[in-house]
């Protein structure tokens, strides 16, 4: 009506109800928080809670050799140059060793004995165990789906599922949608924030890639154990053999050469990148 008669006592009588109705809305969105902390009693008011203290961090400007980066567009792609040269194989061309690594990869994967058959196939109880194992505060990879909706899955989806990893571990090809991550930059303490090579690029995979990896893994170190493959120097990544086992190890020995009065000499190699750059068909051969 105040539209239509420009009349100044409905002008205040419509800003005292709009006052009215917004001071309404507040009060039923306290009520809801309140309702859902108080109704919260199966320990999930922390993670609640959490969602209020977290201070967002936006990435300040990056400096790198085309300049300055201040846009997301640039960060980004200033970023992409950084994770490209950190995952760039090092260059060490050697001929004889090339030409002897591609006939013995080429060799293991055109041999039959190089698909594992005597792995037991999962059961869909097993991927159904993986699957409520998952923990839901996860973040989802690059397809989007997280673990609540896996989690909420009906069961004919659990045996397709079954059965993409049966034709994985049958043919030994893994998905490259699997393999595809979201890469996250989480800066280092203590480190310059404006370097790109400051974050540690933190890789999101699939779920479904996860329980496939999960499921693999458990076969193949069954396959290690029971035909005793690993050197027992070889600790982490082992169950029952953590690096503070080997670094107890190490000290045993200088113990004991502290004892008996002799010298005990240490050799350590540091590779730089390793997990980023290893050359893989090297590391088949």
């Amino acid at each position: 009506m105040f539209q239509t008669y420009r009349d100044p006592v409905l002008k205040r009588k419509l800003n005292k109800l709009n006052k009215q109705i917004n001071k309404l809305d507040q009060n039923m969105e306290t009520d809801s928080f309140t309702n859902e902390l108080l109704n919260a009693s199966d320990g999930t008011i922390w993670k609640f809670v959490t969602r209020f203290k977290k201070k967002s961090k936006n990435i300040p400007s990056l400096n790198g050799a085309g300049g300055i980066a201040n846009t997301d567009l640039e960060k980004a792609n200033f970023f992409t140059e950084s994770l490209e040269t950190q995952f760039t194989l090092n260059n060490n061309t050697n001929p004889d060793t090339e030409e002897l690594v591609a006939v013995s990869v080429m060799r293991f994967r055109t041999e039959e004995n190089s698909v594992c058959k005597d792995f037991d196939l999962p059961l869909p109880s097993e991927v159904l165990d993986c699957i409520k194992s998952l923990r839901i505060n996860k973040a989802p990879g690059i397809d989007g789906i997280n673990n609540k909706m896996m989690k909420n899955l009906p069961l004919n989806t659990t045996l397709k599922i079954t059965t993409s990893i049966h034709e994985i571990m049958t043919f030994g090809r893994f998905p490259t949608r699997w393999k595809s991550a979201t890469v996250v930059p989480i800066l280092k303490p203590g480190k310059d924030p404006t370097d790109t090579t400051s974050c540690r690029p933190i890789c999101l995979l699939p779920s479904l890639s996860k329980i496939a990896e999960h499921l693999i893994l458990k076969r193949l170190n069954n396959y290690l154990k029971e035909n005793n493959v690993l050197c027992p120097e070889q600790f982490r990544f082992r169950e029952k053999l953590p690096t503070s086992h080997q670094l107890i190890r190490v000290v045993e020995y200088v113990t004991e050469g502290f004892a008996n009065k002799q010298k005990t000499g240490v050799v350590s190699l540091d590779i730089q990148k390793e997990f980023d750059r290893v050359w893989q068909d090297e590391l088949i051969h």
